[in-house]
């Protein structure tokens, strides 16, 4: 049975050949100044600033746009905006994809280049300006004393330049002696500067993404399973050789965090299940006697793990893989000797006693929208990792996610 399941989810990754994307809505603005509306991958800052992955609608083939292939791009409500900039990143000016933040007497652009942001400062008449924000990795302390001096002396040096550029705002050059600025705050010393020196009565454009978009979203969920225990052994009972195979039903509560941005359709999980007085019964026979144990037990199911979808369309396969701890409450067993001649009954009774399981779990099934929420169905293997403590389940559950 476990080789089927893993055929079966072997089959939905290779089967799966839809893109795997963010889709947003949106719109490009080509070289001739048009308008096209549209849906857009939202990935990180760094692949957006490469290239731009486009669906106009209606059209069921998506393009890829580099810069300077359109002017630019922007998602809606008030979303990231986009355009084609030439600018000096790595040494040599290049075409990238500029974040464009603020729009006025002073533009403010942003790239984000191998995990580092470039800030580009453009006054109205052309002069511009670059404040970087990098981040490195060293190897020793010698290393990184002379890579951190380095650091500084360029910061004091782009600080600088910056503060010229912005001199005729004395108010934009107080806020630039801030040397922890967030884009946030670099957004205020230009909306600062445009208002300072503006005299024609224009407004600032800010185009500021909230920034609460960027992070991984919650979704809690409720779930209903059925679960099918092919093996089931605890150090507490009293027969070792009894395996109380069975089914039951189990209820749970869960929390999913997504981070759709770093990868399309991936998120982690953290799930909580209840099975209340699940009983099962085992007979076995040995030369002198025959034994029919019950073992009575509740069930706490704790896992952590990841679920992986894949494509964009309403049905979509998914994948689910992780870690479980199986705590037992309320342990009771009833053991009936028999033979030829006599039967005699023994009852333990554990209340106080509580037995576990830990292992891996993996499973697949799919997610099917439901409105602003979404059903999932799948089914999924539970195998324990101790010898002592045997625990092999399948089961099959439908999720509502909130």
């Amino acid at each position: 049975m476990k080789k089927v399941i893993l055929s079966i989810l072997c089959a939905i990754s290779a089967t799966v050949t839809m893109a795997q994307t963010n889709p947003k809505s949106g719109y490009v603005i080509t070289n001739s100044g048009d308008t096209i509306r549209g849906i857009i991958d939202l990935r990180t800052n760094e692949r957006l600033s490469k290239q731009c992955e486009f669906w106009a609608n209606g059209e069921k083939e998506g393009k890829t746009y580099k810069p300077g292939d359109i002017e630019g791009f922007r998602f809606d409500n008030n979303g990231k905006y986009f355009v084609s900039r030439r600018l000096n990143v790595t040494g040599e000016p290049e075409l990238f994809f500029a974040e464009y933040m603020v729009q006025g007497k002073m533009n403010l652009y942003c790239v984000v280049y191998s995990q580092n942001e470039y800030f580009f400062f453009e006054r109205e008449d052309g002069e511009m300006a670059l404040l970087s924000n990098k981040t490195m990795s060293f190897t020793s302390n010698s290393e990184a004393l002379a890579s951190n001096k380095i650091l500084k002396q360029q910061k004091q040096e782009q600080y600088g330049k910056v503060k010229l550029l912005l001199q005729k705002s004395g108010r934009a050059v107080v806020d630039m002696d801030d040397e922890n600025l967030t884009r946030k705050k670099l957004v205020n010393v230009v909306r600062d500067y445009h208002n300072d020196v503006c005299t024609d009565g224009s407004h600032c454009m800010v185009y500021e993404y909230n920034d609460k978009n960027d992070k991984g979203t919650v979704n809690f969920k409720g779930f209903a399973g059925f679960q099918y225990y092919s093996s089931l052994q605890t150090g507490n009972q009293a027969w070792e050789e009894a395996n109380y195979t069975g089914a039951t039903y189990e209820i749970g509560l869960g929390m999913e965090f997504n981070f759709e941005r770093v990868a399309k359709g991936f998120s982690a999980e953290f799930d909580f299940a209840l099975t209340p007085k699940y009983s099962s019964t085992d007979n076995l026979k040995s030369k002198l006697t025959n034994v029919k144990s019950r073992y009575e037990r509740t069930m706490m199911t704790f896992s952590l793990g990841a679920v992986k979808r894949f494509g964009t369309g309403k049905i979509q396969p998914l994948v689910r893989g992780g870690l479980f701890v199986v705590l037992e409450s309320g342990l009771k067993e009833k053991l009936e000797y028999s033979s030829s001649s006599s039967t005699v009954c023994v009852n333990e009774d554990w209340e106080n006693c509580i037995s576990h399981h830990y292992g891996l779990y993996l499973g697949g099934g799919v997610q099917i929208p439901a409105g602003k929420h979404a059903v999932r169905m799948h089914a999924d293997f539970y195998k324990s990792l101790e010898k002592s403590q045997v625990m092999n389940k399948f089961g099959l559950t439908a999720e509502y996610i909130l």
